[in-house]
């Protein structure tokens, strides 16, 4: 999975098969004579499947290799998908959808494992080379997110049934194209030599070698845990997660109290999807010389700040435009949290990161969609866009908590090398003149 195009391939087939299914799952339901109380438990399954899966390859990602769980994460996908299709009862629906959702969050932990493990010849990936990566690979699920609803509704003409046989058909190739990357991989692990031949996982815990110029400090005893390290991250993707979660449930509530079409309704998801697919691969490139948690954070905030002001929007346009603006705000955040995480957590750790990254994304997500729905029945679509932004706000002031209580630096410890929050030494300034020898 090492190659960038099977990444890529493996990113779009997956989102595709699951969201062409999701975006057409009520009217599936629906079909099969599921009543509209249960259809709600049905989502809901899907919501634990992922949130569990992703605690999972948080507590075990690490004892296996990241091209073996984006396998498995594909193959339980397309399990998901078959049964959905073939299976009537609503429980069993629930259960289809549960392993669907399992699967997908699978394979986005193992794709972004992926990225960040060292390759065969124990190279570690560079900060600009991540966020590039990271970026094509955002660029890919949004492309997918694009087509597979798309698909799914030229298939609806025909009938839902064929819907989900649509989605299990990509999600087998999506695990045919994931196993044929994981049997090169194993193979190109086997030919580098001994060291790799032994079937350590890709990303097992194995001596740490040279920091890299934006590693943390390095400092003598234990990492401090996963948590702890990725306590900045996680907290401002759960603010923007549990806002977009929220927007799910009101958008298209909201779009239609200002008069717009149905057709402007559906099509106003491109906002957010092709921002990130034309600019994510470009993510690093934007103002190299700022701190990347620094800029995370700013666009978490401006992303609340237009949250709060949806209510006040008096017209289509206005809204369509205020997210395209979120879209674009996204497509660099996104990127950039990905590539931050897999340099923070450090050389065997970043399967079970990006575990704890999925688990706070899914409980974001599934948080913002409840509370979502409970304030569009009390207070309408203005008390729930309030809310989340509010929300998105407060967690991107709770990422500063770290760095507020950091204690001071002494004059007396020992140096220190390049900080992770500025990215350079916080001991000498970039000015800081050349020491020259003196002759005696």
């Amino acid at each position: 999975m090492s190659a960038p195009l099977a990444v890529a391939a493996v990113a779009f087939l997956a989102r595709a098969s699951q969201l062409g299914l999701f975006s057409a799952e009520a009217l599936i339901l629906l079909d099969r004579g599921v009543a509209e109380g249960a259809i709600g438990l049905v989502m809901a399954a899907a919501a634990a499947g992922g949130a569990l899966a992703q605690l999972a390859a948080g507590r075990w990602g690490h004892r296996c290799r990241t091209t073996r769980m984006t396998l498995l994460g594909t193959g339980v996908q397309s399990a998901g998908c078959l049964a959905f299709a073939t299976l009537t009862p609503w429980w069993s629906l629930a259960a289809a959808d549960f392993l669907l959702m399992a699967g997908a969050a699978l394979t986005a932990t193992g794709l972004r494992a992926t990225l960040a493990a060292r390759a065969p010849g124990g190279r570690v990936p560079r900060a600009d080379q991540l966020e590039r990566a990271y970026g094509r690979l955002t660029a890919a699920q949004m492309l997918g997110a694009l087509v597979g609803p798309l698909g799914a509704g030229a298939v609806l003409l025909h009938g839902s049934a064929g819907a989900a046989w649509a989605a299990a058909a990509v999600a087998l190739t999506a695990t045919a194209v994931a196993g044929t990357a994981d049997r090169r991989d194993r193979h190109d692990r086997a030919a580098a030599g001994p060291a790799h031949g032994t079937g350590r996982p890709a990303d097992a815990e194995s001596p740490p070698e040279p920091a890299a110029p934006a590693a943390r400090p390095l400092l003598s005893g234990p990492r401090p845990p996963l948590p702890v390290t990725l306590w900045p991250l996680l907290v401002v993707l759960f603010g923007i997660t549990a806002l977009y979660g929220g927007y799910s449930v009101v958008w298209a509530v909201y779009l239609r109290g200002l008069g717009a079409r149905d057709t402007v309704i559906a099509w106003s998801a491109a906002c957010l999807a092709l921002p990130a697919l034309v600019l994510s691969p470009r993510a690093g490139a934007v103002l190299p010389r700022v701190s990347r948690p620094v800029l995370i954070r700013c666009a978490a905030l401006v992303i609340g700040c237009c949250a709060c002001l949806y209510p006040l929007v008096g017209s289509v346009a206005a809204a369509v435009a205020l997210s395209l603006a979120e879209g674009v705000l996204l497509a660099v955040a996104l990127p950039l949290v990905s590539a931050q995480v897999a340099r923070d957590a450090g050389p065997g750790r970043t399967a079970r990161a990006f575990g704890l990254l999925g688990t706070a994304d899914a409980l974001g997500s599934g948080l913002g969609t409840a509370l979502g729905g409970a304030l569009l029945a009390q207070g309408g679509a203005g008390e729930a866009f309030r809310f989340s932004g509010v929300l998105c706000l407060l967690c991107a002031a709770a990422s500063l908590v770290p760095v507020l209580l950091r204690p001071p630096v002494s004059p007396s410890s020992p140096p220190m090398s390049f900080s992770s929050e500025t990215g350079r030494s916080p001991h000498v300034s970039r000015s800081s003149p050349r020491i020259r020898p003196v002759r005696r």
